[in-house]
């Protein structure tokens, strides 16, 4: 069961129900945030240059593109996909604290496993999830954003309850430990440094060697990283700020308002005035009670 964004058919929220692994015997490296939930069978997981078990009760957490690979007999379990444009982890920041504990944690695995006395709560919210998607209803998207958060607070709150998993021996490597410095670097300077050089510099590693690394684990360019993180708090600051394009824009690091419009429409295919258009567009439909299903800009 999936939604699509109707201006460009991409994915904007999945809820997925599976009884094997072949959606995941594969390298993945999908441009959406992932959450798998195991109900049966164990295996393998191979993540960030390590392999961890799961089994019944495991719970991982993927950010987009980051690469992950399931080997495992008798699974099932149900996974949920969300684009960064349906629900932004960063935007929902204040909300839902699920970035650095749940997503993109230098420090623990991409996974924990849910204790039985707290399973009942987590499936309660799938059933919800899953119903609101077979039969949908008035304000689709802004329900499915709700159940959403509940179930990243809900478990947050678990997690932080579990003592915290030592990484394997085998993931402290040099790239592994490069690629945590990098993204730890490009969250502190993507406003101001947009030059893959700039980071190599920072991590005092010839450029080539950095984009060689990066591009073996993503199967993506360093200058496609740091724009995704540019592009991600460029999306957020039209949607949820009334700074104009060009204050934006020196926000960002950009020398004028035209420089950062090439820029946003060269990564995402709309101006940065059409992008923030489109969501007003989307909640004046909502709230004269169109339903979102028609709706030209789903999300």
């Amino acid at each position: 069961m999936m939604l699509r964004n109707s201006a460009n058919g991409e994915l904007g929220f999945r809820i997925m129900h599976f009884e094997d692994d072949k959606h995941f015997s594969e390298l993945q490296r999908v441009p959406h945030f992932s959450i798998i939930l195991i109900s049966e069978g164990d295996g393998k997981l191979n993540a960030d240059f390590a392999d961890y078990e799961i089994s019944i009760g495991t719970i991982l957490f993927f950010s987009p593109f980051q690469p992950f690979k399931i080997e495992a007999t008798m699974l099932k379990g149900v996974m949920i996909n969300f684009h960064p444009d349906f629900f932004c982890i960063f935007r929902h920041q204040n909300e839902v604290a699920s970035e650095g504990i749940l997503f993109n944690n230098p420090n623990d695995p991409p996974f924990f496993n849910i204790p039985e006395n707290e399973s009942s709560s987590i499936y309660n919210i799938i059933e919800q999830i899953t119903a609101e998607m077979r039969f949908a209803g008035l304000a689709q998207q802004d329900l499915l954003i709700a159940y959403l958060k509940i179930f990243l607070i809900r478990a947050i709150r678990i997690k932080l309850l579990k003592p915290t998993t030592a990484l394997p021996q085998d993931q402290r490597t040099t790239d592994a430990n490069l690629l945590r410095e990098l993204k730890k670097l490009i969250e502190l300077h993507f406003k101001t440094r947009h030059n893959g050089g700039e980071y190599a510099d920072l991590l005092n590693v010839p450029i080539k060697t950095l984009g060689k690394i990066v591009k073996n684990h993503f199967q993506r360019t360093l200058t496609d990283i740091i724009a995704e993180r540019i592009i991600m708090e460029a999306k957020r600051e039209l949607n949820l700020t009334s700074k104009t394009v060009k204050e934006i824009a020196f926000y960002l690091g950009f020398d004028d308002k035209y420089h950062f419009s090439r820029y946003f429409k060269n990564k995402t295919g709309v101006s940065p005035q059409s992008y923030r258009n489109s969501l007003r567009n989307t909640t004046l439909s909502l709230t004269r009670g169109l339903d979102p299903r028609r709706d030209k800009a789903a999300y």
